[in-house]
């Protein structure tokens, strides 16, 4: 008899999260008339391996073929090393100099 599962590794609980919102996002577009064209994902990358990182980011960058553009929040260098396009913003400082936005092509 197999035992239920109880908990999920960091990386699981990510690609649990990740099909929950794609799905959700999916449904959401179905039944609006209006195509939601972008989609943002913040962080949980850090809980990947290797491995699986390449697998969700290959999975991800197929998803921009299908007029869904995915905007990547994260501060893992092997994920911004993968993405063509990125803003990199920089915080307010505190003399008063607001936030920055920079755009990078590469």
């Amino acid at each position: 008899m197999k035992r239920p599962v109880t908990s999920l590794s960091g990386g699981e609980t990510f690609l649990t999260s990740l099909a929950l919102a794609l799905s959700l996002s999916s449904s959401i577009q179905l039944k609006g008339q209006y195509p939601l064209e972008f989609f943002f994902l913040d962080e949980g990358f850090g809980t990947l391996d290797q491995e699986l990182l390449d697998t969700v980011m290959t999975s991800l960058e197929k998803l921009q073929t299908n007029n869904l553009a995915v905007g990547i929040i994260s501060h893992v260098p092997e994920i911004q090393e993968r993405l063509a396009k990125k803003v990199f913003v920089s915080p307010a400082e505190p003399s008063g100099i607001g936030s920055r936005v920079h755009l990078q092509n590469d």
